[in-house]
């Protein structure tokens, strides 16, 4: 499946909770076979689940950031399409999937996209 049919599929579908880690996780399982949340150890099913996580310490950026270690992937600064990173969109961290020409990402109001200079930390998958 090509990053395009990903978030095509992606676009269909209903809202759900921490929906930006939750897509990003998904492609990775896609790339990789393996899902980064599994392999960490810890996962959200509820949005209660999400805010708890994201309440704790350094929030977002700390949790994508460790989740991403464990999972064994490397920091890029040069991201291509299908790589994913943390984004700044809305004045908020959101991550996202780096889509050839922008940062697709989803939030509770759906899908969004964002320059590629709104990175702030991305991943190779490649």
């Amino acid at each position: 499946m090509t990053v395009e049919e990903f978030l095509a599929a992606e676009a269909a579908l209903p809202a759900y909770p921490g929906a930006c880690c939750r897509m990003v996780d998904r492609w990775f399982q896609q790339v990789k076979g393996y899902s980064a949340l599994s392999r960490y150890g810890r996962d959200f099913l509820t949005d209660s689940d999400v805010r708890q996580w994201l309440s704790e310490p350094g929030g977002m950026a700390v949790a994508v950031n460790r989740v991403a270690s464990a999972a064994g992937v490397p920091k890029t600064k040069t991201p291509q399409a299908g790589d994913v990173g943390l984004i700044i969109h809305d004045g908020r961290l959101c991550a996202a999937i780096h889509s050839g020409a922008m940062w697709v990402g989803r939030d509770e109001r759906g899908m969004f996209s964002a320059p590629v200079d709104a990175m702030w930390k991305a991943w190779s998958l490649r």
